[in-house]
């Protein structure tokens, strides 16, 4: 017979690094195999030795505690997997449509722009200069807007560099400056924008698609009838 009273509270007294670690499938120790544990103790512990139950009790109260938090840790990943089908409901709504993202990635296939270089101002400035880039920082595009408004615009680009070539297929970014009455630059807030033409649902994020460029749903600004 297991004479040693203490053992079931320093079995107990490793729940607070299983509680920090519950959700852990790698844990050293799950709740199935502690409870295992405890029970062969207590089946082989002699109750005549001397056992501080109040210390047993109150750490016994630590294991309805763990229970708790797994059974509120599943009813979270539950909540945020209903929460992934829903956006991805709503952003199904708007396939097809075009629309602003914050982001500054481009990709021209076949010689044509998947989605064209935006921007966003508060205020009406005398010029913007958008700079078109390739992998590597080389400027291929340079365009020029005079007098615009505030508001969201894009940019016009027919998939040339400046010397009126056809660019390459590929992934490209852009930079924005603008400046205003007083000829003070400054940097507008960036934007693409194109048509949206996939949504996909990447574990517990919804994606959309300009071409082969990929966004998270929550980047869409403003959406285009």
């Amino acid at each position: 017979m297991i004479n040693e009273g203490n053992q079931i509270s320093d079995i107990l007294n490793s729940l607070g690094g299983a509680q920090r670690n519950i959700v852990n499938q790698n844990s050293r120790i799950d709740k199935d195999s502690f409870l295992k544990l405890l029970f062969t103790q207590l089946k082989y512990q002699d109750f005549e030795s001397s056992v501080d139950y109040k210390d047993l009790l109150s750490q016994l109260s630590i294991l309805a505690q763990i229970e708790q938090s797994m059974n509120v840790s599943r009813q979270i990943q539950e909540l945020a997997k209903s929460v992934t089908r829903m956006n991805f409901l709503s952003a199904s709504a708007i396939l097809g449509k075009n629309a602003f993202v914050d982001g500054d990635a481009l990709s021209v296939s076949g010689g044509v722009p998947e989605s064209l270089p935006a921007f966003s101002i508060d205020i009406p400035v005398n010029r913007v200069i958008v700079k078109i880039k390739a992998q590597g920082g080389l400027t291929v595009r340079t365009i020029e807007l005079n007098n615009v408004p505030a508001g969201k615009h894009f940019v016009s680009w027919d998939g040339k560099n400046d010397a009126g070539n056809t660019v390459q297929e590929g992934e490209y970014t852009f930079e924005v400056q603008a400046y205003d009455s007083f000829g003070n630059k400054f940097a507008p807030s960036k934007l693409v924008y194109g048509k949206i033409d996939s949504i996909t649902l990447e574990g517990t994020s919804v994606k959309f698609g300009m071409g082969k460029t990929k966004f998270e749903f929550e980047k869409v600004t403003e959406v285009k009838e």
